[in-house]
């Protein structure tokens, strides 16, 4: 199981890096060889058929792209489960025009502690209206 401090730091890293917009703390336990998938990933690529990115340079672009075309979002964790290997972030998004949604995020991390792998799921009426 993994341990709560872990997701603690996990958690620290998710929610204060999205809020204050510091990609560098989203990325602090990000592996190399990170594998993210993400609705949102072919609204960036223009590509319908890519939703998944591969690699920590690509993933921190996408991250930093991410951070500048939600100004003034919000977020907060409302509830975490922990498997062996994964970890679970239940939040909302708050929007700077008083509009919320739903979002669930899907960690696995590796023996050393290492996001290797990072899933996104939202309502299909938030994607389709953001696509």
């Amino acid at each position: 199981m993994i341990e709560e401090q872990a997701v603690a730091a996990l958690r620290r890293h998710w929610e204060d890096g999205f809020n204050q917009y510091d990609v560098d703390l989203v990325l602090g336990p990000v592996d190399r060889d990170i594998v993210f998938n993400s609705p949102f990933v072919q609204r960036r690529t223009g590509d319908p058929d890519k939703a998944t990115i591969v690699g920590y340079d690509d993933f921190r672009d996408y991250i930093d792209d991410s951070m500048r075309r939600a100004p003034g979002i919000r977020y907060s964790i409302e509830s975490s489960f922990v498997s062996t290997e994964t970890i679970v972030f239940v939040y909302t998004c708050h929007f700077s025009d008083g509009r919320t949604a739903k979002g669930v995020d899907s960690i696995r991390v590796n023996k050393e502690g290492r996001i290797v792998e990072w899933r996104c799921h939202y309502p299909p009426e938030f994607v389709a209206e953001r696509l």
